[in-house]
């Protein structure tokens, strides 16, 4: 029982980050959170082959991505269920010399071009997950000890001074830890283990990162407008005749803007006005645009001049590209 995991916010930040100019201030911060996404991507995917290559001799669960809410929101990266006990694995693609520092609690990394940089500390969020999730069980009434361990995916990681309670493993090192698990005591039976799954993908929280530009403080007015042609990716796609012609390699594309409309409600709100559409697609005609936007099956929200239309959560999720295809996205 696998729950997916979500790239929304790669695919969020890809999307600002092409939607942005190149002279924009907060480009190159958007490009550093976007790589940093995707090394957590690349250092996930590394986890999950761990799983599908390697079984261990007992009954277990193991779930990905998961979101959930007690005393707070929390999100763990990979959740292993036993009879004997529930594993936390916080996976981190940070290469480089790290130091686990405590006044105050955060990760160092020092790099061979001696470049240092900060991040927050994983033994902190692993402390405050474990709280978090053992929270979640008591209040289903589910009593089970919970482990959490600090998974690195690159044996490039090199730990020059480890934390100080918080067990650090390699990804490696995962089938070695779980296959010596302490199995003294089962307190969870198979169909338990199944029921606690089945709750957590029942109460699991999709993560929808967006609109994306409130979010990053960046005005909506400094993005590049226009419909994106999906041939040669240039923005300003012109529309003729019910269709989009792309006047630099004469590309045409029916649906074209479908993705652009998409676009506006994951960068920059919720509710989208036929004014706001028009400058959005560059098009100047009112009926044109209310055609377009009621095609799509938007809910839409108040009458005459006050229209407005609203995109659902599994609208959004309904995207081509939301939920990337993950070695697509390390092959980018």
């Amino acid at each position: 029982m696998i729950i997916k995991r979500s790239s929304a916010n790669y695919v969020g930040l890809h999307m600002l980050y092409h939607r942005l100019p190149n002279e924009h201030s907060m480009k190159t911060v958007i490009n550093s959170k976007m790589l940093s996404t995707k090394a957590g991507i690349i250092g996930e995917t590394v986890v999950e082959a761990i799983f599908e290559k390697y079984q261990f001799p007992f009954n277990y669960r193991v779930l990905h991505d998961v979101s959930l809410i007690s005393n707070g929101k929390f999100q763990l990266d990979t959740l292993f269920i036993s009879p004997y006990c529930a594993v936390i694995l916080e996976c981190k693609n940070i290469v480089g010399e790290l130091s686990f520092e405590n006044d105050p609690p955060c990760l160092t990394r020092k790099l061979q071009n001696s470049q240092e940089d900060t991040f927050e500390s994983p033994e902190v969020q692993v402390d405050r997950n474990m709280y978090l999730l053992q929270e979640w069980l008591k209040e289903r009434g589910i009593r089970i000890p919970v482990r959490g361990v600090i998974v690195f995916s690159s044996t490039k990681s090199k730990i020059v001074k480890p934390p100080n309670h918080t067990e650090v493993i390699y990804a490696s090192s995962i089938p070695v830890l779980l296959r010596n698990l302490k199995t003294h005591k089962d307190y969870l039976s198979v169909a338990q283990m199944d029921y606690l799954a089945e709750q957590i993908v029942q109460d699991n929280q999709t993560y929808f990162p967006y609109p994306m530009c409130p979010k990053w403080g960046i005005d909506p007015t400094d993005l590049i407008t226009g419909v994106q042609c999906g041939n040669c990716s240039r923005y300003g796609m012109i529309r003729i005749k019910r269709t989009w012609l792309c006047p630099g390699c004469s590309y045409k594309d029916l649906d074209a803007h479908i993705n652009s409309v998409k676009e506006w409600f994951m960068l920059i709100g919720d509710q989208l006005s036929n004014s706001e559409c028009r400058r959005f697609l560059h098009i100047q005609q009112h009926q044109t645009v209310t055609r377009i936007l009621q095609s799509m099956g938007l809910t839409i929200v108040g009458e005459g001049k006050a229209t407005k239309y609203k995109m659902s959560e599994k609208m959004l999720s309904g995207h081509k590209n939301f939920y990337m295809d993950r070695k697509e996205i390390i092959r980018s």
